[in-house]
């Protein structure tokens, strides 16, 4: 039986549109005060509601390393979309269990009620 979800990526390796959406409406439902980064509050929250808890501190310092953040060590879009490029690369499973968390489905569309 196909895959009946949505692609996440294109042939190219990058996200497909529907996918890109999905993320930046996830990444902006943290930011909570719509400065464009993810505070370490922020990403504590969206950490919770995907794993059920925080990022130790080993993530957090793996985070700043290895993905875009500012001088004040906020995560970025651009570092949040790159987190889940990565993820998605090695195992896209994750990343669909994220989507379904922060409730989308199969074709990426978000249904009303989500975590």
């Amino acid at each position: 039986m196909p895959d009946a979800r949505a692609p996440l990526l294109t042939d190219d390796d990058v996200f497909t549109p529907a996918a890109e959406s999905a993320l930046k409406e996830i990444f902006s439902r943290f930011d909570v005060d719509k400065d464009g980064n993810l505070s370490r509050a922020e990403i504590d929250a969206f950490a919770i509601a995907a794993n059920g808890e925080k990022f130790d501190e080993a993530t957090i310092e793996e985070l700043s390393d290895s993905f875009d953040t500012t001088a004040d060590g906020k995560l970025t879009l651009e570092g949040f979309l790159d987190m889940y490029h990565l993820q998605t690369l090695s195992d896209e499973d994750e990343t669909w269990k994220d989507l379904k968390t922060f409730g989308y489905d199969d074709k990426l569309v978000k249904s009303d009620t989500q975590t």
